[in-house]
């Protein structure tokens, strides 16, 4: 997962944005929200992804997400953080048997974007398992 993500976050940076392949939207930028609008909300804690979060190792994703969330019609008004806490914090009995859902993180998605990407610098995740994952990626 991270190994993926330490990836994508060079990928994005090196198209510039403001969508992950550069100047226009694609199916990419839809498909891969639906995944990490999740992230930070739900993967780090229930299915114990914490090596890190998009919001403090992957600034040129958080930023992406920022701003399709943010400025991008569509997006923020289906998305709706309880809904997406819950179906997963109170379908998996096997993961999380009393059904505890997390209030946070807060906010769930930061405002803030910086339009002029070059200014912003790719996170990752440096452990040596993760960097090794990632070069059997390219």
């Amino acid at each position: 997962m991270f190994a993926s993500l330490n990836a994508l976050e060079k990928i994005a940076h090196r198209n510039g944005g403001p969508y992950v392949l550069g100047m226009k939207q694609t199916e990419l930028d839809v498909r891969l929200y639906a995944t990490l609008i999740r992230f930070d909300t739900v993967y780090v804690q229930h299915f114990k992804c914490n090596l890190g979060t998009l919001r403090y190792n992957y600034p040129v994703l958080n930023n992406w997400m920022k701003h399709v969330y943010w400025d991008i019609e569509g997006y923020k008004e289906t998305t709706e953080f309880r809904h997406i806490k819950e179906n997963y914090t109170k379908s998996h009995a096997d993961i999380n048997p009393l059904a505890i859902t997390p209030v946070g993180p807060w906010p769930s998605i930061e405002k803030g974007y910086e339009s002029d990407w070059s200014k912003l610098s790719p996170g990752a995740i440096d452990m040596p398992e993760v960097l090794a994952h990632e070069k059997e990626l390219k």
